[in-house]
């Protein structure tokens, strides 16, 4: 598969696994030394096609590429103060929930403790689409694969798209996991 192709294969996985709403969360990659391809803002993940992505020079702000994803800041300083070389930004129910009452959500299940060890939970201002949101989301992907905004998201970086879906993927496991073990403490 081509990066685009893959792009929309991301999308489509995150889409069917329920890691985003209908409009909600957008995907990038880069393209070379100092481009990224990346979705438009407001596409549908689970059914994209070639026509919703866009490609842009490193760095970007959507004012200069306003058909760009409303998140591109994010993404393009990610990209400017971290190793990634691609990024999932998602909205998993369980992983936003736990956001709201944790600080950090540390995995209790194997796949989790294997996979990202731990995703903080960071809290800003102005949670979407800002420098304040954009600079804290890189600070955590230096030392982390995955963050979660409160009540808003997370952010997955990867060596490929297969690594940032699957942090997402294994952190809504996780989330889910430990909601259950939440129930049943609750049973006692």
């Amino acid at each position: 598969m081509n990066l685009k192709e893959q792009i929309i294969f991301t999308g489509r996985i995150l889409w069917e696994e329920g890691l985003v709403t209908s409009h909600g969360g957008n995907i990038s990659a880069k393209s070379g030394d100092k481009r990224i391809i990346i979705t438009k803002s407001g596409t549908k993940l689970g059914f994209l096609t070639a026509s919703n992505l866009v490609e842009v020079p490193l760095p970007s702000t959507q004012r200069e590429y306003p058909e760009a994803s409303s998140e591109l800041i994010v993404h393009s300083t990610v990209y400017e103060l971290t190793d990634a070389a691609c990024m999932v930004h998602a909205h998993p129910p369980s992983a936003v929930a736990l956001s709201l009452v944790m600080d950090s959500i540390a995995p209790k299940d194997i796949e989790g403790k294997l996979t990202y060890k731990e995703c903080p939970v960071i809290e800003v201002s102005k949670p979407h689409a800002s420098p304040e949101l954009a600079q804290a989301v890189a600070e955590a992907l230096k030392d982390h694969k995955i963050v979660c905004v409160k009540g808003h998201g997370t952010f997955a970086k990867g060596k490929n798209l297969d690594e940032a879906l699957f942090y997402t993927s294994a952190l809504e496991f996780s989330a889910k996991v430990l909601l259950k073990l939440q129930a049943i403490k609750a049973l006692r």
